[in-house]
């Protein structure tokens, strides 16, 4: 009976991480929705521009672990009807999951539209392999791989859209936060 114990006590002490992990935190977005995002990460303020009334978009980027130039990233955006990014959820996933030509001549990887849930709520699922470079502009920057996927919710009023953005180094170190704020959200629109 103590040999059990025992091996805990062992595999607490090597991986303190496992131990000490802090716990998501409840985000809400005014009468839009709730998500749990993990502690410690930044959420990005306003910059300048139309505010989100005026983009009828509504919503929150949360930055975490950087790597480099780059830094993992979790969204979640509410586009009201007659918004000015996207008319409908149907554009936005034709836009976001395949190439914009219709043929891939970058080497980007586009993954297949599939039926997932976010929270209770039914979403079309997808994720793409890119790449940026940095720093921008420079006579030679460096090629860095990215990871994204993409929840949408789609609703009476308008759709959600729950994304992860990470550089590949990060990606799957990472991705388990994304998958809590996803199986965590709640619309309050819909």
């Amino acid at each position: 009976m103590k040999k059990p114990l025992l091996y805990v006590s062992l595999l607490l002490a090597a991986c303190p991480a496992l131990a000490t992990a802090p716990a998501p935190r409840v985000y809400t977005e005014g009468k839009y929705f709730t998500v749990q995002v993990p502690e410690g990460w930044v959420k990005k303020e306003e910059g300048l521009g139309l505010s989100d009334a005026d983009k009828k978009v509504y919503g929150s980027d949360f930055f975490g672990p950087y790597s480099g130039e780059l830094g993992v990233r979790l969204g979640v955006h509410y586009y009201a009807p007659g918004n000015q990014l996207q008319p409908t959820a149907e554009k936005f996933i034709k836009l976001h999951s395949a190439p914009a030509i219709g043929v891939n001549l970058d080497g980007k990887v586009y993954g297949k539209v599939k039926e997932g849930k976010a929270g209770s709520y039914y979403a079309r699922v997808f994720e793409r392999k890119t790449y940026e470079y940095k720093p921008e502009n420079a006579l030679h920057p460096k090629k860095i791989h990215v990871y994204e996927k993409f929840y949408v919710v789609p609703v009476k009023n308008g759709f959600y859209v729950l994304s992860y953005y990470a550089p590949m180094d990060l990606a799957k170190a990472n991705l388990k936060a994304f998958e809590t704020a996803v199986s965590s959200f709640k619309p309050l629109t819909r």
